[in-house]
């Protein structure tokens, strides 16, 4: 196959080139000087940059932004980062997308190797000594897949195209490039490469037909089975997969701290969610657990799974060997991709199960899933008339906010028994790593990728801490991204006030009523922030009122083109 060759000066401009035919859409971040000299060359001779460059004034907003565009379309982004303290702005970031196993392109700039005056590039201000670190990839390389440092322009596409396969091989997640400033700013007078790439990485990974048989005997000779997934959904397309599987045996589906709409939630077989600490009842009493893409499915300190219960667990690395402990049971490993793998199981559950005995128990499932229902809408109703809005009021108005063509991000506070998903893909949560201020970013990422989309925004009053909120705000400005923030404003942080009362039943903090360090008293007001930014800012404080407020800052953001937030102050 005969090779393309494109005309480039420096070695920066032959990274961004690269990463255009590689078909990298956005490069978010704040870069150095030869990568924004290289954009600039491109703007100015093709009135356009491909790929887009994205200033965000923070790098932890710019990885956001990148994991939010990857899992709204399935397409791997890049970031560019300063030296050693931008990629110390961006590791929460990186490690959330690592425990969500988000492919992210991180490269970042380090100190020019040469101080020779002759040299391009070469250190010429106070910080090229004071920001050099030994091993700058040692900041990140728990966190990602791979590091590496580029050493000569020979290596540019070998390089490059070696981080997008690590990137995106099974399980994907981010990947690491440092860049020493000099060596971006050699002249280069073009570079040779394989168009399309001959290193493609996608594929479907298939089960054993023996592990398929087996785990189709074990559910299908459970009297209580039970399906647990957080991170199906990542993969629309498997969502379908787990509806057949269900139609094929009623299985009832939990998922626990899902990331993703993983299953329909007005399918009778849709068993509930579980966050946090709470706890699944069934858990305990069932005798097969199928664990589809779940890296915690129960709390063993809150939850004894039976000793015969028969644990099966699946997913294209289903044991999460990144983890450095995980001490789950798996009696059968199906390691495949769940959209092979359920085909097949459903299949072979047909095979075993008479349709008769299969609409039966469907019968059961839609009765538990009207009452459960029932319980939960009574739950919210009675959150109308208190005096001060509770969270489940909260999340189901914002529900009704929803088409479907909306995009929720959720970052903790919604409450999904009330905001259920509408579909796959339109609803993504935060990574289980709880690197906090991951929604905004993300939610914005989502918006410039999904324009025609409405993209909401739900976010913890210390999650919007987090995000750094004026540079994203900044971002949605400069950037024409309108889109609804909903601030659900407790006050402080609550489920570290919990997890303290929890651990010290008896302590101090509970005798005393009194714990220090957890409330963010006074709290400010979150809606003037945005006003800064040419945004619509409401504040919202009696239930009554909260369904008008909200549907006001979504029609600025729908009508006028403008963000907007919505302060909730939520009952403590």
């Amino acid at each position: 196959m005969p090779r393309t060759t494109l005309a480039v000066e420096t070695v920066a401009e032959a990274i961004l080139e690269i990463l255009r035919v590689r078909g990298v859409d956005y490069v978010f971040g704040n870069s150095s000087t030869s990568v924004i000299d290289a954009f600039a060359k491109s703007s100015a001779s093709q009135g356009m940059t491909a790929p887009r460059p994205v200033m965000t004034p923070h790098e932890q907003v710019a990885v956001a932004m990148a994991h939010g565009a990857y899992i709204a379309t399935g397409r791997v982004q890049a970031v560019f980062v300063y030296s050693t303290v931008g990629t110390a702005n961006a590791l929460s970031a990186i490690i959330n997308a690592s425990r969500a196993r988000v492919p992210i392109l991180v490269f970042s700039t380090r100190t020019a190797v040469s101080d020779n005056c002759a040299v391009r590039g070469a250190r010429d201000t106070h910080v090229h000594w004071s920001q050099e670190s030994f091993d700058q990839g040692a900041m990140v390389r728990e966190f990602v897949k791979w590091d590496y440092e580029l050493r000569t322009p020979d290596q540019i596409e070998e390089i490059v195209d070696r981080a997008i396969e690590v990137a995106l091989a099974d399980p994907p997640g981010p990947v690491y490039l440092s860049l020493p400033r000099d060596l971006l700013a050699l002249p280069m007078s073009g570079i040779s490469l394989d168009i399309p790439s001959r290193r493609m990485v996608a594929s479907r990974r298939f089960p054993d037909p023996q592990a398929i048989e087996a785990a189709a005997d074990i559910l299908s000779a459970a009297r209580k089975p039970l399906v647990v997934t957080a991170e199906l959904g990542r993969d629309p397309s498997a969502v379908a997969a787990l509806v057949e599987l269900c139609d094929a045996a009623a299985l009832p589906v939990l998922e626990a701290s899902p990331l993703y709409a993983n299953f329909p939630a007005a399918h009778p077989c849709h068993a509930g969610y579980v966050f946090g600490t709470q706890v699944y009842p069934g858990l305990a009493d069932a005798d097969a657990i199928l664990v589809i893409d779940c890296d915690v499915p129960w709390l063993p300190s809150r939850t004894s799974i039976a000793e015969a219960a028969q644990i099966i667990q699946l997913g294209v690395e289903p044991f999460y060997t990144a983890y450095p402990t995980r001490s789950f049971r798996c009696d059968l490993p199906l390691v495949a991709d769940p959209q092979v793998a359920l085909p097949l199981l459903a299949a072979a559950l047909r095979r075993r199960i008479p349709a008769r005995d299969v609409e039966a128990r469907l019968k059961q499932r839609r009765l538990s899933h009207a009452e459960l229902r029932t319980q939960w809408s009574s739950a919210s109703e009675s959150e109308r008339t208190r005096p001060s809005i509770g969270f489940q009021w909260a999340s189901r108005c914002v529900s009704e906010l929803a088409d479907d063509r909306t995009i929720v991000v959720n970052e903790y506070p919604l409450d999904l028994r009330h905001a259920p998903p509408r579909g796959a893909g339109s609803y993504f949560g935060a990574s289980h790593a709880g690197g906090l201020g991951w929604g905004f970013g993300a939610a914005l990422g989502a918006k410039l990728v999904c324009p025609d989309h409405t993209v909401i925004a739900t976010l913890g009053d210390g999650s919007y801490f987090f995000a750094v909120p004026s540079a994203c705000h900044q971002v949605a400005m400069a950037q024409n991204l309108p889109l609804l923030v909903v601030v659900f404003n407790n006050g402080g942080w609550d489920e570290v006030a919990k997890s303290t009362l929890s651990a010290h039943p008896n302590g101090w903090a509970a005798t005393t009523k009194h714990i220090p360090m957890v409330r963010f008293d006074p709290s400010p007001r979150f809606e003037r922030i945005v006003e800064a930014f040419e945004g619509y800012g409401e504040r919202v404080e009696v239930p009554a009122e909260l369904p008008d407020a909200l549907r006001r800052a979504l029609k600025v953001v729908r009508e006028q083109g403008k963000q907007a937030l919505v302060n909730i102050v939520c009952q403590r």
